[in-house]
């Protein structure tokens, strides 16, 4: 019976180093700017409604 046998890299990869498999994550950032957002949208609505108010009375 034959050995089964690894085949021998095509290239060589000296000086070049491993691929980067996987992403940075950057959810803490997004979520955060989200966050902001969402609280000065927030914000600006109450902001705007009570200045109608004060206009009417």
């Amino acid at each position: 019976m034959k050995a089964n046998k690894a085949p021998a890299p095509a290239a060589s990869n000296e000086g070049r180093g491993l691929a980067e498999t996987g992403t940075d994550d950057n959810t803490d950032a997004i979520g955060g700017v989200a966050a902001a957002l969402i609280v000065a949208g927030g914000a600006t609505s109450f902001a705007v409604r009570r200045r109608k108010t004060r206009r009417a009375a």
